[in-house]
């Protein structure tokens, strides 16, 4: 058996995110694997996903450089990685993006 299963909208298709085994239950995850719920039910997870996969990629979010967290939005997200526009006036580079590949929650976060 598979432990994690892609989760797409019905109507055309478009992948919203993932859920995946933990333990006993199945954790809602977003298209690039960021937890967005608790581990529980397969369909609840699933469910999490088709609620609230996409739209947690329209909130804030903060990325780790060099040490520091900054404020970004989510331009584009897949899979392995995700296009980031930074959002905060203390970021030292006049970049209009930059690409997290293989981000984590050690390197990418909704904003505290």
């Amino acid at each position: 058996m598979n432990d994690r299963h892609e989760i797409r909208r019905d109507d055309d298709g478009a992948l919203l995110g993932y859920v995946q085994r933990a333990g006993e239950g199945w954790e809602p995850l977003t298209v690039f694997g960021y937890p967005i719920g608790a581990a529980g039910p397969y369909e609840r997870a699933e469910e999490e996903v088709r609620r609230a996969g996409l739209d947690v990629l329209a909130g804030q979010w903060e990325f780790l450089e060099d040490g520091a967290w900054y404020r970004c939005v989510i331009l584009e997200a897949a899979a392995g990685e995700v296009r980031v526009r930074p959002a905060d006036h203390r970021y030292p580079h006049h970049r209009y993006a930059l690409t997290l590949e293989r981000p984590t929650p050690e390197t990418l976060r909704p904003q505290r």
